[in-house]
């Protein structure tokens, strides 16, 4: 009687020729975390000093607040649309953040924990502006506009929520670059944003902590960039 065993399929050496494309793929991949932080950041900054400023404001009561929130309708669509555009990115980049956790982890344990939360994480902002839209929509159909005030919450409580699976997101990234031995500084950062992005959760109970996750989230979106861009160097 004779045995064989079978040597998982990421183990087995890659045909001749996929290499390079691999290479290509995942230099691609790679991009699309640096778009992703790029226009990210970019968005944000386009909507805090052309769109918000156009809508309510603390102080006005909620009537005010929602008049101006529907005068400016056209422009809070547009800025819903730039974040749900860039908020997708983050998907691309999902591509080689599995290449690279699979080869750290061939368990596959890594990989499966950040595509997972990583695909959550690319569509809870986005889906939020969307919901927004709809609330716009109701709010110009002759609703009583104040509800707008209560909507403009969307943006705070779905950051909050989208900084659970971030926390899932970052943590698998972080265990991968330990067990390589690797990106010392990245690795740093990421343990950082791990207790901070925790924190920032509360938000949804009280708001005295947004500014921690204001601040993690700019925090994560710059590491997502840096170690984007760094995967991309070293694929060269």
């Amino acid at each position: 009687m004779s045995t064989t065993s079978t040597r998982p399929a990421h183990d087995l050496p890659a045909a001749p020729g996929t290499q390079g494309t691999e290479t290509r793929l995942a230099r691609a991949s790679a991009r699309f975390g640096v778009a992703f932080a790029v226009c990210q950041l970019g968005v944000m900054v386009a909507m805090t000093t052309l769109v918000l400023p156009r809508g309510g404001s603390p102080g006005e009561s909620a009537l005010e607040w929602g008049r101006h929130v529907l005068d400016a309708a056209d422009w809070y669509r547009w800025g819903n649309y730039a974040f749900m555009l860039a908020g997708v990115l983050l998907l691309g980049f999902l591509g080689v953040v599995h290449q690279r956790l699979r080869r750290a982890d061939p368990s596959g344990i890594l990989s499966t924990v950040a595509l997972a939360s990583g695909t959550l994480l690319g569509l809870v902002w986005p889906f939020a502006a969307i919901l927004h839209d709809v609330a716009l929509d109701t709010a110009a159909k002759g609703t009583d506009v104040r509800i707008l005030a209560g909507w403009d919450a969307i943006a705070p409580y779905s950051l909050a929520f989208s900084a659970l699976p971030r926390i899932f997101f970052v943590g698998a990234i972080v265990l991968a670059l330990t067990l390589e031995g690797r990106s010392r500084r990245l690795r740093n950062v990421g343990v950082a944003l791990l207790p901070l992005s925790l924190v920032g959760t509360a938000t949804v109970v009280t708001g005295a902590v947004f500014p921690v996750l204001a601040l993690s989230t700019l925090g994560y979106e710059l590491w997502v960039g840096a170690l984007a861009w760094r995967w991309l160097r070293e694929d060269r």
